[in-house]
């Protein structure tokens, strides 16, 4: 049935939970079978009244045409119904729309603004992404210091970009006491989970011996895990160590593989 129009605040909020509910068991198929258009619409009853659930869930669904067209507008609209009432991720997806101009005018400023919400609320994305205008001085006026405490926040949390802007802060001392040692630890856990970016920079720190001990073995390894993913100056760097020999084993055919590759448009 439809919700009453004159039922008080608690019920309607009830009503609400209740129909947000009947999404949830339409999108996951739980107890009927799945199906999103039935969702999107049970979601689209709950979201006018104030369900912040499923003002998120329907902007997610709009944002990627499951289950309704897409239509980046409508999912904008409800990100931030769902965002001025706290919710986290969906101030993450309006500072990520502000900054793309998807659905809305580009405007770093308020991309800013909704990605400092989401920061302050803990999201590691948003952290790293405010972090990253606060470096470049887009929307907020530039500040390396903020920069570095939000790289921070983000890297603390295994926001793998930001372990590898972090690392770059630490190597350059932007915003931090300038430190090779903590830059290649930083570079070292986004390495390991297969950044491309820290790989290269992994690779050129055990290359030079910067802030870890020199081994031109390991700097191949990485410069190595950097190439295969496409990244272009590992490529460079992996030719030139197979050209001389340096760590790897010499290999003319293979040095000239990948420089081919790192010259490449």
């Amino acid at each position: 049935p439809a919700p009453n129009p004159n039922a008080s605040p608690s019920n309607a909020a009830g009503s609400a939970d209740a129909l947000a509910a009947m999404g949830d068991a339409y999108y996951t198929g739980h107890g009927v079978p799945q199906d999103y258009a039935t969702a999107a619409s049970w979601y689209g009853r709950a979201a006018p009244l104030g369900n912040e659930d499923a003002q998120y869930r329907l902007a997610v669904m709009y944002q990627t045409g499951t289950g309704v067209a897409a239509d980046a507008q409508a999912a904008d609209y409800w990100f931030a119904k769902a965002a001025n009432q706290g919710n986290p991720d969906a101030a993450l997806a309006l500072g990520n729309a502000y900054t793309n101009g998807t659905g809305v005018p580009k405007d770093d400023a308020k991309a800013s603004e909704w990605f400092a919400k989401a920061a302050d609320a803990g999201n590691a994305e948003a952290q790293n992404s405010l972090g990253y205008n606060y470096n470049a001085g887009l929307g907020v006026k530039q500040d390396y210091t903020k920069a570095a405490q939000y790289f921070t926040e983000a890297a603390q949390q295994g926001n793998v970009k930001a372990q590898f802007n972090l690392g770059n802060y630490y190597a350059h001392g932007y915003g931090v006491p300038q430190s090779d040692v903590l830059a290649a630890q930083w570079w070292q856990k986004a390495a390991e989970r297969n950044n491309a970016d820290a790989q290269d920079a992994l690779g050129n720190a055990y290359a030079y011996g910067a802030g870890v001990p020199a081994n031109p073995g390991k700097a191949a390894y990485w410069w190595q895990r950097a190439a295969a993913q496409g990244n272009k100056q590992a490529q460079f760097s992996l030719s030139q160590a197979l050209s001389t020999g340096s760590g790897v084993k010499r290999d003319a055919q293979k040095s000239a593989y990948w420089l081919l590759l790192a010259t490449a448009p």
